[in-house]
């Protein structure tokens, strides 16, 4: 059966059609591509507002607060004839490097760099008798802004810290959410005690040679690695979650690991692990 609709009609239909079709999907592009500005400029108000723009040879002038800080703030702290030190680190949210190798004046130095300026941490300093205590403390989170908080800036908050190789130290490091790592294998610890909230923790003692200690490390969630010379002696007890345990040159006893020819009857490097989620990587090397 024929239609009744002439040849040209039709022609003229499907071209009607065709241009109609092309209007719509250029007339959705251009809404795409407007809303797109739109977000783009309420984005950048909020964060010249906000004051959390990088100070550049730009915007010198810009009416907008700057809280950006581009270089690093670097602090010492000296050994002031201590015999020993208590160190005592609290970040909040960020990358944390600790590590030997201050000057033998000093009892630590710390790098900081952070976007921003009331994220730089406070330091406290006292000495009792021949010890010396530092407190090394990201200010409270009542006193940043909300969208300082919330930015994935909040996590451009970078701590490099170095601690004196020869006197005897206590190090005790809170981290509540991101990457520690720690190479300690130039100190002389009497204890560690590390607490990481969520991220990974890295932990080298390398070619420790000071005197024993007893570390406690707490991971939530997030893997560890545990580097401990193969020549110590060491003992870890491993209490874990969810995860799995990976071990090279160790003794493994149920939850207990210990170095080769490690005996009790020798002064031991006790270390307990607690991990909540996460891998957990032991290395005697």
């Amino acid at each position: 059966m024929s239609s009744d609709i002439p040849k040209e009609e039709k022609n003229d239909t499907i071209k009607n059609f065709l241009f109609d079709t092309g209007t719509t999907s250029t007339r959705v592009i251009m809404w795409l591509i407007a809303i797109a500005i739109v977000s783009f400029v309420i984005g950048f108000g909020i964060l010249a507002v906000s004051g959390y723009l990088p100070t550049t040879s730009e915007n010198k002038v810009s009416p907008f607060r700057q809280t950006a800080i581009l270089t690093p703030a670097f602090t010492t702290i000296p050994l002031d004839g201590a015999t020993s030190g208590d160190i005592r680190i609290t970040l909040g949210a960020g990358e944390l490097t600790l590590q030997g190798g201050a000057p033998k004046d000093k009892l630590m130095e710390a790098n900081v760099f952070s976007k921003a300026a009331e994220m730089q941490p406070d330091f406290t300093q006292a000495t009792n008798n021949s010890q010396n205590t530092v407190t090394m403390t990201e200010p409270a989170h009542k006193k940043k802004e909300w969208f300082a908080l919330h930015s994935p800036d909040s996590w451009a908050n970078n701590w490099d810290i170095r601690l004196n190789d020869n006197v005897p130290v206590t190090v005790n490091v809170n981290v509540g959410a991101g990457h520690s790592q720690l190479a300690l294998g130039s100190l002389n610890l009497d204890s560690l005690i590390v607490n990481n909230g969520a991220g990974d923790t890295e932990i080298d003692f390398g070619t420790y040679h000071g005197g024993p200690f007893h570390a406690e490390i707490h991971n939530g969630v997030g893997d560890l690695t545990l580097r401990i010379p193969r020549d110590s002696n060491t003992r870890i007890l491993v209490h874990h979650g969810v995860g799995d345990i990976t071990m090279n040159g160790f003794v493994q006893n149920d939850e207990m690991y210990t170095t080769a020819g490690f005996s009790p009857a020798f002064p031991v490097n006790e270390i307990i692990v607690g991990q909540g989620v996460g891998s957990i990587q032991l290395e005697a090397a």
